[in-house]
């Protein structure tokens, strides 16, 4: 079930990559992701799914730029999640090589991911409603230095996130 959602998830970055362009080079960068994909799913090897995702990255971000579109927050939000569950489902797979994974396991695998889903979609979609309105008060002047803050504001979450996740694991010094 795992390797199925992992699978799942890079087929829907090379559709979402489709979606975006037409292009054929571009296409065949993200079959070269697919390849990868397949095979940290198979193999169970986190540095292949790393890789997935920066070449689907970098194949998403081609296809914008030569179609020339604005970015859209919808599909670069389902492609970036696509990309989430693809590294945490390679991640778990990895994680219980060899072992027996029964279904509760992974039901609370599924529910953590989920709700992350969930999170991500609600913060996002309220922080477009919210930005919407700031940025009809706000004059023109003053979008950079917020652009700026929110740029801070997200470093300092994944700061604390990456300290909160890698302090319990420490040793003492």
């Amino acid at each position: 079930m795992t390797r199925g959602l992992a699978a799942a998830s890079a087929l829907a970055a090379l559709a979402l990559l489709r979606l975006a362009t037409a292009v054929p080079p571009v296409l065949e960068v993200g079959l070269l992701g697919l390849g990868l994909a397949g095979l940290a799913i198979a193999a169970g090897w986190r540095w292949a799914a790393s890789g997935a995702a920066v070449v689907f990255l970098v194949a998403y971000a081609a296809a914008l730029r030569i179609e020339d579109r604005r970015l859209a927050v919808e599909p670069a939000l389902a492609f970036g999640l696509t990309l989430v569950l693809l590294l945490g489902a390679v991640d778990l797979i990895a994680r219980t090589r060899g072992a027996h994974v029964q279904g509760p396991v992974v039901a609370a695998a599924l529910g953590r991911w989920l709700g992350l889903v969930g999170g991500t979609l609600a913060a996002a979609f309220t922080a477009l409603v919210l930005a919407g309105r700031l940025a009809a008060a706000l004059p023109p002047a003053v979008a950079p230095l917020l652009a700026a803050a929110g740029a801070l504001a997200g470093v300092w979450v994944l700061a604390a996130l990456i300290r909160r996740t890698g302090g319990a694991d420490r040793a003492p010094r």
